[in-house]
């Protein structure tokens, strides 16, 4: 298992904690060598995230360690990660993580963090699709949100999202993929802000998540009747790219698991009249 050392904790005059990688995988430590720097990927309980920290090799400089970079406007891994998991980052020691490549990023899923001066770790929330809801993957993220809401906020909310699915199973082949913008004050309930919606490019790009007691988390998300739809157009940069697949009916063969969610209206229904 890799960890990240701080090291340097009380020399803010002499730049300040330092981050280092230690026991990367093999495979990482070769790949980070011959990049010698490049892009760091957070996982945060959302989903990864391009995090602005750049990994840099032990070749590079005179440090003679593989680490973890911010610039002046970013924070650091452990202030990030602090953040979105909801720690004390100023009491952060060290961090351990799974690592990987992917793409031409670093990326870092954290496990488990320990505080100075305390044995214990803290295990970290983690799940590889956190944001998907449907048949047989329901998210933790939305049933813990769901089950904060009252009685009466959760019931109006099946109400407008399972009659919209009763709807569209009678709906006539021309029905428009908008039409499920309809649910967007339900989704609003269930932490899901879709914003403006585009004609060109992805549907809402401007959209974001906010559940259970995390922070709030930027993520496009692309609305289709059914999630086939998404896959048959060939979105290949979301191979890299986050999304979210708001979709009545989930009919696709594959996923892009890791950057791509998908979120299904009547498995969210069939959820909601259980939680009544």
């Amino acid at each position: 298992m890799a960890w990240i050392e701080q090291t340097k904790k009380a020399s803010r005059a002499t730049g300040g904690p330092q981050y280092y990688l230690q026991d990367l995988s093999e495979t990482s430590r070769e790949f980070l060598r011959n990049i010698q720097r490049c892009p760091v990927r957070l996982w945060t309980p959302y989903g990864v995230f391009n995090s602005g920290l750049t990994a840099v090799s032990s070749g590079v400089g005179r440090v003679g360690h593989d680490r973890v970079q911010s610039g002046r406007e970013v924070p650091s891994i452990a202030d990030q990660i602090g953040s979105w998991y909801s720690l004390k980052s100023n009491q952060i020691e060290n961090i351990e993580f799974m690592d990987s490549f992917d793409h031409d990023s670093f990326v870092i899923r954290p496990t488990k963090v320990k505080y100075f001066h305390r044995k214990p770790r803290i295990g970290l929330f983690y799940d590889p699709l956190p944001l998907t809801f449907i048949e047989g993957h329901r998210s933790q993220l939305f049933v813990e949100h769901a089950r904060q809401l009252d009685e009466t906020t959760r019931r109006a909310a099946a109400k407008q999202i399972c009659a919209m699915a009763d709807e569209h199973r009678l709906a006539a082949g021309d029905l428009d993929e908008r039409d499920l913008l309809r649910a967007s004050g339900a989704l609003e309930t269930l932490g899901i802000r879709l914003g403006m919606y585009r004609r060109i490019g992805i549907d809402c790009p401007d959209a974001k998540f906010q559940l259970s007691n995390y922070p709030a988390y930027s993520c496009a998300v692309e609305v289709e009747e059914r999630s086939s739809g998404f896959l048959a157009q060939h979105h290949d940069r979301h191979r890299s790219e986050r999304v979210v697949v708001l979709c009545m009916a989930h009919d696709a063969r594959e996923t892009l698991q890791g950057y791509v969610d998908i979120i299904e209206l009547r498995e969210l229904c069939r959820f909601l009249k259980e939680e009544k």
